[in-house]
């Protein structure tokens, strides 16, 4: 990879990276290899669509490890903003995947803008762009523009969006895997998971919060017409 190419995509092998990646019209990715419990297996699906897409350009950076900062449902505090100002070294744009209802702190449209700007300050090149293509879409609606692509849905499911590291594919255990279950189902796409996502212990947490209003319409809306079909809202 050139430290010459103008944008760049932060790629884990997910749903949403990777359908980032076909809606760029595939630039330059960078895999963070930071010491997360389940780089492993994100690395496995990295290279597997190395493998399967000449095209690809790819680099694996190993310059962190935050590790020791995963807390035990596997968020680590300013990840998205470490991975991006990494990313800004390779190229000035830098994609960093969110959708909208994202309610990760250093992962919306307000976030990268921040970050944006901070890293302007302390870097020479004065066109740092942190950005997601995805602000204004849902899960569910790109997984609909990849449908509507006509590109494949086997590759589609070969992504892995789950936190477990001991899981080989989606455990249903987990937030991750509770998003992507909702974004598939509506629009017609079974998977397989080691435990039904709609009987994970936090969906009435869920539920709860999405009837209160305390997340985004569009999301709640979403993620309530999958639900509706396999438990009683």
């Amino acid at each position: 990879m050139s430290r010459k190419d103008k944008s760049i995509l932060l790629f884990s092998g997910g749903l949403d990276s990777f359908i980032a990646w076909h809606y760029l019209d595939y630039p330059p990715v960078l895999f963070m290899n930071a010491g997360q419990s389940y780089a492993k297996k994100e690395l496995e699906t990295v290279e597997y669509f190395l493998q399967r897409n000449k095209n690809m350009k790819l680099e694996i950076d190993n310059s962190l490890n935050l590790s020791g900062w995963e807390e035990k449902n596997y968020y680590i505090p300013y990840r998205n903003v470490l991975f991006s100002m990494v990313g800004s070294l390779y190229a000035p744009k830098v994609y960093l995947i969110g959708i909208k209802g994202d309610s990760v702190d250093d992962n919306n449209s307000i976030a990268t803008e921040l970050m944006s700007k901070f890293f302007i300050n302390f870097n020479h090149n004065k066109n740092i762009v942190i950005t997601s293509p995805f602000y204004k879409k849902s899960k569910s609606q790109i997984v609909r523009w990849y449908l509507q692509q006509k590109l494949p849905i086997k590759e589609l499911l070969r992504t892995r969006s789950c936190y477990d590291k001991n899981s080989p594919g989606q455990c249903g255990r987990c937030a991750s895997c509770f998003r992507r279950w909702v974004a598939l189902e509506n629009n017609n796409i079974k998977e397989e998971y080691d435990s039904p996502p709609w009987e994970w212990a936090e969906v009435k947490s869920y539920i709860r919060k999405m009837k209160a209003g305390l997340y985004d319409r569009e999301r709640t809306e979403e993620t309530l017409r999958a639900l509706k079909k396999y438990v009683k809202l």
